[in-house]
């Protein structure tokens, strides 16, 4: 208990008293000026993801990290097993990520200018306008060239498995004719919703081929979304010891 009042204080800790950094580089990114910082940012949120880990306990054994492509239009599909799925999306990205996030944390003090800061949108889920305008929103962000991370299952699995994907969620990456990465994240629910408390654990992240969607033709885009959900679960585990 004593580790999980400590990880979340530091979390929230960190978040205030960095959010007027936060602030500014909201700011910028209105300004459209954000490409000038975004290899620093890129180097902030990696460090303190990293951190934050490694306080956690968590071992986080990767592969496929040459698979994320050196281009602006990106777009990380992931699986959703657990929370600690963004901080190891920020760990392992080598860029600045926005997410597709759920509407509740926008009421998450000082976390959500962060959220916002990272060129995220809020999604209300079981609300088709306005999830279609979150889209919307995460599809302009990557046409200026920023990485966005979707969980297609909508919510945590909180398990080994998978829930069934979303097909909406692909027009994120079509649309704005970015490059999909597909990530199997397998076994993070184990660090908190296992429990109900944090704690040390191992986590496999598998960085998958990416998928460049400007060259699909009508009936690959209508398979995308099946075949981006085989290639994720493909690399999940019953368990890592």
């Amino acid at each position: 208990m004593l580790k999980s009042v400590f990880v979340l204080s530091f979390l929230w800790a960190s978040a205030a008293i960095t959010s007027p950094l936060a602030i500014i580089i909201i700011i910028m990114n209105f300004l459209g000026l954000d490409r000038f910082f975004r290899p620093l940012l890129g180097t902030m949120t990696q460090a303190w993801a990293r951190l934050m880990l490694k306080m956690i306990g968590i071992k986080l054994i990767v592969s496929g990290a040459e698979n994320i492509p050196k281009v602006d239009r990106l777009v990380f599909v992931a699986n959703h097993p657990g929370d600690l799925d963004i901080i190891i999306m920020l760990a392992i990205a080598g860029r600045p990520v926005g997410f597709i996030a759920k509407s509740e944390t926008a009421w998450f003090p000082f976390l959500n200018l962060w959220i916002l800061a990272l060129g995220s949108a809020f999604i209300k889920r079981n609300n088709l306008r306005k999830g279609k305008k979150a889209i919307e929103k995460g599809i302009r962000s990557v046409e200026k060239g920023r990485a966005i991370a979707i969980f297609p299952e909508g919510t945590r699995s909180r398990s080994f498995g998978m829930l069934p994907f979303r097909k909406g969620a692909f027009k994120l990456a079509t649309r704005s004719k970015a490059s999909i990465v597909p990530i199997t994240i397998d076994g993070s629910f184990m660090a908190w919703e296992s429990e109900k408390r944090v704690k040390a654990a191992t986590v496999k992240v598998s960085i998958h081929k990416a998928i460049e969607t400007s060259s699909l033709d009508t009936e690959e885009r209508k398979a995308l979304a099946s075949r981006v959900e085989s290639v994720i679960a493909s690399a999940l585990s019953r368990g890592l010891g």
